[in-house]
């Protein structure tokens, strides 16, 4: 049954179908959660505003949302592929968002927040002349 796990000593599953399936599974899980939010926040609206908004709408907004992240995905990758770099940063994160000014400066300031943190539990690293004192030892 393809929805049941085998234990690790039965070897009848077929490693590429069930990674095919698990990944699937992943994908559907992850339109779902958007799902939920969108309609989470479409119930916000709807008591705010006094209106109705239809299961069709509620979808077509999440299928939008799904492939708009697809392309932003798409786009990171690529970004950090052009510059000859395996992992995703912050430059990247900017440049996607580089028309949209608003959005641009939320990213700035966010991660000049992140530096900050990280420069704040920095511990000060010990230099051979900090050591030398501790140690008592001089070379004057």
């Amino acid at each position: 049954m393809p929805g049941k796990r085998q234990s690790a000593g039965s070897s009848s599953v077929d490693n590429s179908e069930g990674g095919e399936y698990e990944q699937l599974n992943k994908a559907q899980r992850l339109k779902a959660a958007m799902y939920h939010g969108i309609k989470q926040i479409a119930n916000e609206v709807e008591e705010e505003m006094d209106v109705s908004i239809s299961s069709q709408v509620l979808a077509s907004v999440s299928e939008c949302l799904n492939r708009q992240v697809e392309t932003y995905a798409s786009d990171l990758e690529l970004f950090a592929r052009h510059a000859k770099r395996t992992n995703i940063n912050v430059d990247d994160v900017k440049l996607l968002v580089r028309k949209n000014p608003v959005l641009l400066k939320h990213i700035e300031d966010l991660a000049s927040e992140i530096v900050v943190d990280k420069d704040a539990t920095k511990k000060p690293r010990k230099t051979s002349a900090n050591a030398d004192k501790k140690k008592g030892g001089s070379f004057n």
